[in-house]
């Protein structure tokens, strides 16, 4: 048995709604293998597991995995880490404690204390899926920076893929995750399923209002549906943040399949393809050299053919072509709102 979800592939959210919802399902079950695959027109995706979930129980599922988020320390867990004494006086402004981008820490004490409520939340996850979700998403850097003025990079250590715009002292699990789990463990399994394959759009989060950030940078502000959103944003799970130094100073940190190369070229490069895959193999292909290489062409140089090897090994993957994402940035420059564009559907092989 299968499921038909619709979707659109020129949208960076349909891909991670993919993927997102694939784990999710895997995560609740170790037994369980979920199977998907883009369908011929590339307005829909196909989904499938090994013990023949329909789409009730699909639902259920995602349903219940929201519930156990919305109640857990990792989404739950947070205090006051601006203050840089035990004895100091606590600002009032708390923060969520698993956010990757934190700002304001206090030296050393709101550092130390973070760090204590991270392991515990840490400790108190129960799932690997749980496991790949935070260690993806990133953390608060303690080790970037510039040598040059001793300042502090503490954003460098996060995810590309969290986009949430930093104003007003806005962050990720308090501001957005850990919302979007409580509006969908509060739904009804029927509402799941109707926001899951797209017939009816449920935005709690974003008011219904047609700007809405549910979808936070993986598409353009919309009104989106939050089964579907909350299930996107666990893709990012499968795109591993990558802690790197170059020589004496820090750089901001990657994540698998997006980029941004010197300055305003800003993109995420993404996989199509027509037979069914596992999340084992999604995320391999995702976080390959021979992605990147391709991607990375492809933004500097659009049109001129890419190397032979990486078009080669992406071939030989089954990929036929893959969507190249042009991320948007706004001019606010003390705090930048930041998405993806609509894609553009790319072979990898250009024609003799």
């Amino acid at each position: 048995m299968s499921v038909v979800i619709s979707a659109d592939a020129t949208d960076a959210f349909s891909h991670l709604l993919m993927v997102g919802l694939a784990s999710i399902l895997e995560d609740a079950n170790p037994d369980r293998v979920c199977l998907f695959r883009w369908l011929d027109d590339l307005q829909a995706f196909e989904i499938k597991t090994n013990d023949d979930l329909d789409i009730d129980q699909i639902s259920k599922v995602v349903s219940e995995h929201a519930k156990r988020w919305s109640q857990s320390l990792p989404l739950t867990s947070q205090d006051d880490y601006t203050v840089s004494n035990e004895s100091d006086k606590p600002s009032g402004a708390f923060h969520a404690t698993m956010s990757p981008r934190l700002s304001n820490l206090g030296v050393p004490y709101g550092w130390e204390k973070l760090q204590r409520n991270r392991e515990a939340a840490v400790d108190a996850m129960e799932t690997f899926g749980d496991y790949r979700y935070f260690g993806a998403l990133g953390q608060p850097s303690y080790w970037s920076g510039e040598q040059t003025n001793h300042s502090l990079r503490s954003d460098f250590g996060a995810s590309r893929w969290e986009m949430v715009t930093r104003n007003k002292g806005q962050e990720f699990i308090g501001g957005r995750l850990f919302p979007l789990a409580q509006k969908v463990a509060a739904r009804p399994i029927g509402k799941v399923r109707d926001g899951l394959l797209g017939t009816t759009i449920e935005d709690e989060v974003g008011g219904n209002k047609a700007f809405s950030r549910a979808a936070t940078g993986l598409h353009a502000p919309s009104k989106t549906d939050n089964a579907r959103a909350w299930c996107a944003l666990i893709g990012v799970s499968a795109f591993p943040t990558r802690v790197t130094t170059i020589g004496s100073e820090m750089s901001r940190d990657s994540s698998a399949a997006m980029f941004q190369i010197k300055g305003p070229i800003r993109f995420a490069i993404l996989p199509l393809f027509d037979q069914y895959w596992t999340t084992a193999k999604y995320r391999s292909v995702i976080r390959s050299e021979a992605l990147a290489q391709f991607g990375i062409q492809q933004a500097r140089f659009r049109g001129d053919q890419v190397m032979s090897a990486a078009s080669d090994w992406l071939e030989e993957k089954g990929v036929p072509a893959c969507c190249l994402f042009n991320q948007f940035m706004s001019d606010n420059k003390s705090a930048p709102e930041r998405w993806l564009e609509p894609g553009e559907i790319i072979p990898v092989k250009q024609m003799e």
